[in-house]
């Protein structure tokens, strides 16, 4: 069987990449909260009413995420173990015992969710019905996240959901009627840091802006989850007091909040146009399944919590950051430079195109991706040196580090022989003989003096050989997304492309132009629109309607012109002549 780099929508329904829906329902828009008492069925009256939400609640039969037993479950773990491999052990017993508990108290679906964690890959193979990811929060890096999400999703035959939180910097948002969140509200600071401090606070001016809010619902829907399920919808989703709101008789409509007028168009154009057909991600990323990246603490974090970092877990963090440039907090640090939520979208120079896989892959997942791409730390065991040739005899091209090539020096001649393996990074000559991880750590968020914090911030810059590398990575992607995109780009923007059976889809979301703390108003920079440009490469154009405004696109020599507003999100389906 040879690898197909531009394979049909039909081809792409049949593979692993198909997006995998709950209980075969279509995309579910919900909330998370699935205990629906008094207060929560006036909510969800309203939202169905008003078409806010997806009506799950009027199955009974339908098990909401916030049941769960596994809710971050990984975050802050520290395993008992001196090396990768118990570790490893440990966090599965760990694991398991959760899903024992479980299955010994209820009935429902076992659902895992990490956010600071980044264990999806490992959830999904030591066992639940979905794999989740919270994002918004005081979360970073989503593309970076919905890569391990999604790649596990397929290499492991589960659907997955996405959390959008509100809560950020322990505050979350409340409106009042008529208010918008452009307007500045006189707080009292203290009396805010003091319901922080006592895990949490609603707040005017509080929490996500509603366009970055309705950016990671449109991410995650395009990205192919099953569920995307918004917290604390029934509060946030309208005006006033929740419970003067759901004192109102039913037939009196509630006033939306800036977040609720958003969920109502979200609504809209998912019910509008059902499908969305299969994300397009020809970029596999593999790390080895004992490696334990953990992208919290932020900057580098250590191996499963515990151990001390190697320059290949470094490069696995200098990576991430490079396909989503400043996502992975390389160059900020918390207590220096204000925190804002431009960190959890950010624009994606090469797309979103990359899943994340463990070395157990599948040689079956593994043969629907064109490109390999080996990262971090590698083990090479005789199974997945099998798995490198049958891949590259298939047509795979497989990129190693020259670090990896040292270690495969007695295979590489006769995996060269297979088929394309090119080498990239750093050559032994350019790395140093003495690497001072310290400089890598990030300090608590809390408590660290400013005097360590100036310091280790002057310690997060790229040295000359971390330069080099991400310099390397830089020319590597850049020429594999002009081979296996189907498309041409450009504009400063994030950017996702599904096959669909009529052509492409292709989503464009502005990242810029939305500034929000945690306790300021939002500011709008309309200055920050973006004109991108869109063109096909190999097929001809036959018509190109905008899905969220509902507009007929016309395009000149193949080339498709817009303006994505700031903050704003459009998609475009594309529809050619392959047919």
């Amino acid at each position: 069987m040879k690898i197909n780099s531009f394979p049909s929508w039909d081809k792409l329904q049949q593979s692993s990449w198909r997006v995998r829906y709950w209980a075969d329902q279509p995309f579910t828009f919900l909330s998370y909260a699935g205990s629906w008492r008094h207060n929560f069925q006036r909510a969800a009256h309203e939202c169905k009413v008003q078409r806010l939400l997806t009506p799950s609640w009027e199955n009974p039969l339908f098990p909401h995420p916030i049941e769960s037993a596994a809710t971050e479950w990984g975050w802050n773990l520290k395993p008992e173990g001196q090396t990768a491999t118990e570790c490893y052990q440990w966090m599965q017993s760990h694991y398991l015992k959760k899903i024992a508990l479980f299955q010994n108290g209820s009935p429902s679906a076992f659902y895992s969710l990490t956010g600071h964690s980044w264990y999806s890959s490992h959830a999904a193979q030591w066992g639940t019905n979905m794999i989740g990811l919270e994002t918004g929060e005081n979360i970073i890096a989503m593309q970076a996240q919905i890569a391990f999400l999604r790649g596990a999703a397929r290499q492991n035959d589960k659907p997955f959901y996405v959390q959008p939180s509100q809560w950020f910097g322990g505050t979350i948002p409340i409106f009042q009627e008529g208010e918008d969140e452009y307007t500045p509200h006189q707080l009292d600071e203290a009396k805010v840091l003091a319901g922080i401090a006592k895990g949490g606070i609603a707040i005017p001016n509080g929490g996500h802006s509603s366009s970055l809010l309705s950016r990671m619902w449109y991410v995650g829907w395009l990205s192919g989850a099953a569920i995307v399920c918004p917290e604390n919808c029934q509060v946030n989703f309208f005006n006033s007091r929740p419970e003067d709101n759901w004192s109102q008789p039913a037939e009196q409509r509630i006033s939306l909040s800036p977040i609720g007028q958003r969920a109502q168009d979200f609504m809209r154009i998912t019910e509008l146009h059902s499908e969305i057909g299969v994300p397009f991600t020809p970029f596999a990323i593999m790390l080895d399944q004992f490696c334990g990246f953990n992208g919290f603490p932020l900057t580098q974090p250590r191996p499963w919590n515990v151990l001390p970092p190697e320059l290949e877990d470094r490069e696995i963090s200098l990576f991430l950051d490079t396909i989503f440039p400043r996502s992975m907090y390389l160059d900020f640090m918390p207590g220096i430079d204000v925190e804002q939520e431009d960190r959890r979208l950010v624009p994606s120079p090469y797309g979103d195109c990359f899943d994340v896989l463990l070395s157990d892959v599948s040689f079956e997942v593994l043969l629907s991706y064109p490109v390999l791409i080996c990262l971090g730390p590698q083990r090479f065991s005789a199974q997945v040196v099998d798995k490198l040739n049958q891949y590259l005899e298939a047509g795979g091209i497989v990129y190693l580090t020259y670090a990896h090539a040292n270690q495969l020096k007695s295979e590489l001649p006769w995996l060269q022989q297979k088929g394309t393996l090119i080498c990239y990074g750093l050559v032994e000559e350019e790395i140093p003989t003495q690497i001072e991880v310290e400089r890598w750590y990030t300090p608590p968020h809390w408590g660290a003096d400013q005097e360590t914090l100036q310091r280790r911030k002057k310690g997060s810059k790229l040295l000359d050989y971390e330069q080099k590398f991400v310099a390397e990575v830089k020319t590597m992607v850049s020429l594999l997304s002009e081979r296996y995109l189907p498309i041409s780009f450009s504009g400063q923007i994030q950017l996702l492309i599904n096959r669909i059976e009529s052509g492409w889809l292709i989503g464009l979301v502005n990242n810029d132009g939305v500034i929000k703390e945690r306790m300021t108003a939002v500011k709008l920079d309309p200055s920050k629109a973006k004109t991108v440009s869109i063109g096909l490469k190999e097929q001809q154009i036959k018509s190109v309607q905008e899905w969220c405004t509902g507009s007929q696109l016309t395009w000149n020599d193949q080339q498709i012109w817009l303006e994505v507003p700031a903050g704003e999100v459009r998609i475009l389906e594309v529809k050619t002549n392959e047919q």
